[in-house]
């Protein structure tokens, strides 16, 4: 199978490593990013150009480019077959590009940092049960986990996923942050860190909760607000209120 990557970008160069070592040939990266594409292309064995043109050879086209450039990107392309890689968009921003098009979306977070996709869940969804059946067959060969999923239950994975990867980073910075001001090394939270995951998916995440605001501990709740003001970190105040408030209303069967 021919396939032809537009974008350049994380999820891009992922999905194309996965592919090139399930030894599917990436025959074109087409990247308005000169310097990441030629990269991605390189690594590929693959051609390159900036604008899109798709080989006559192709046999799938996929649309690796962030979520509200799809739309605009989609309208230059037609083509056998194509799928998009939001967790977010219908497939049916696609239908004036082929007649044959879906989706394709890995549960995780992508950085320039190559991923094992053979545990990531990917879930699909496509305009006919012929190109499911294919993309599904595809897919297998990165992943032992790839879901038929509607738009509905994606943008709901999606939403928890916020909560449970971007959020949760960026309390990690938050952490970091205030232990810079004491030249404490971040890498002293790592034993607690991977044990709050290892227990979430071994325990009731309910009962997990430790901590003051779960104890209705105020005094201890105040004098991190206390440490947080006089260090100058009153932008996290609201969110240490936030979370304190929602772990507390929890705990009180209010949510």
């Amino acid at each position: 199978m021919n396939i032809c990557i537009i974008g350049s970008g994380n999820i891009s160069m992922n999905i194309g490593l996965a592919l090139k070592k399930s030894s599917f040939n990436i025959n074109k990266i087409c990247s308005r990013n000169e310097l990441t594409g030629l990269k991605l292309a390189e690594k590929l064995d693959s051609n390159f150009s900036k604008e899109i043109i798709i080989p006559k050879n192709t046999d799938l086209v996929i649309l690796g480019v962030p979520d509200d450039q799809i739309s605009k990107i989609s309208k230059e392309i037609k083509c056998k077959a194509i799928i998009h890689t939001s967790g977010t968009r219908n497939i049916n921003i696609l239908k004036n590009c082929s007649e044959n098009y879906g989706v394709v979306w890995p549960i995780q977070t992508f950085t320039k940092q190559e991923v094992n996709f053979k545990d990531i869940p990917i879930c699909i969804e496509a305009n006919s049960k012929k190109f499911e059946i294919l993309l599904k067959s595809l897919f297998l060969n990165l992943s032992e986990n790839v879901f038929e999923m509607n738009i509905q239950n994606r943008k709901i994975i999606h939403l928890s996923a916020v909560f449970s990867c971007n959020f949760i980073n960026h309390l990690f910075y938050i952490s970091k942050n205030i232990l810079n001001d004491k030249k404490i090394d971040f890498s002293i939270l790592k034993p607690i860190i991977y044990e709050t995951t290892n227990k979430a998916f071994r325990y009731s995440i309910r009962e997990n909760q430790t901590g003051p605001a779960k104890r209705k501990d105020f005094k201890t709740i105040e004098k991190h607000l206390g440490i947080l003001s006089k260090a100058k970190k009153k932008k996290y105040i609201n969110i240490y209120k936030s979370m304190t408030d929602s772990i507390i209303a929890t705990y009180e069967n209010k949510l």
